[in-house]
């Protein structure tokens, strides 16, 4: 996931002052506040190593989360594309393209504790941190593209073309939750925090903090 700089992205997104994306919002915004501060991507020197690094510990946990998401898509479509959506697999060729072997790819852990989403509200609340990621996710692809990363090894960092759509449509589902009862809206919320600090707690190492 590509979190440094997202902050602002994801503020701006709302819609009615008031309404359940605001809340959600706002009920995020430390858990938000914490991940961006510990990583400060846009202000570290950055070379293959630390991409390498940075997309390792970011499939551990794409693929889990999308897991998740394709679990609950299969029983419940909703309103979102969770394929379309979907960076694990650009995760794994980025590193490919970077020159990792593929035994080596194919050994790269997953994340042992995410959220595992089981209504609409929860899988909004997945799909709102990680559609978010896209956003900032522009803005450090070309800065790791200027420090000397080949541009093919980046593909994960903003998904598949259509970035801005996805998170308009992702918002907009997460401000309908309101017709759904507060309850809903808790619920996006608590799970979209979890994912932040799962986040947080995995991408430690790149904070050189421990886990």
């Amino acid at each position: 996931m590509t979190i440094d700089g997202v902050a602002g992205a994801v503020r701006t997104g709302g819609r009615r002052a008031g309404g359940a994306l605001a809340r959600v919002r706002a009920a995020t915004a430390q858990a938000h506040e914490d991940l961006d501060g510990g990583l400060d991507v846009l202000h570290r020197p950055w070379g293959a190593e630390e991409h390498r690094r940075w997309l390792e510990l970011n499939l551990g946990l794409l693929d889990p989360l999308e897991e998740s998401l394709r679990r609950w898509a299969a029983a419940d479509p909703g309103v979102l594309d969770v394929a379309e959506r979907a960076r694990a697999g650009m995760a794994r060729a980025d590193l490919l393209a970077l020159g990792v072997p593929p035994r080596e790819v194919a050994a790269v852990p997953a994340c042992p504790h995410v959220p595992v989403p089981t209504t609409r509200a929860q899988a909004l609340g997945v799909c709102y941190v990680l559609d978010g990621s896209t956003l900032g996710g522009k803005l450090i692809r070309s800065a790791v593209v200027a420090a000397g990363v080949p541009e093919q090894a980046c593909t994960s960092l903003t998904g598949r073309p259509g970035a801005g759509r996805r998170w308009r449509e992702t918002t907009a589902a997460v401000d309908a939750l309101g017709g759904a009862g507060e309850e809903a809206v808790r619920e996006a919320a608590a799970t979209a925090t979890a994912v932040f600090a799962a986040y947080r707690r995995w991408l430690a190492p790149l904070a050189g903090r421990p886990a």
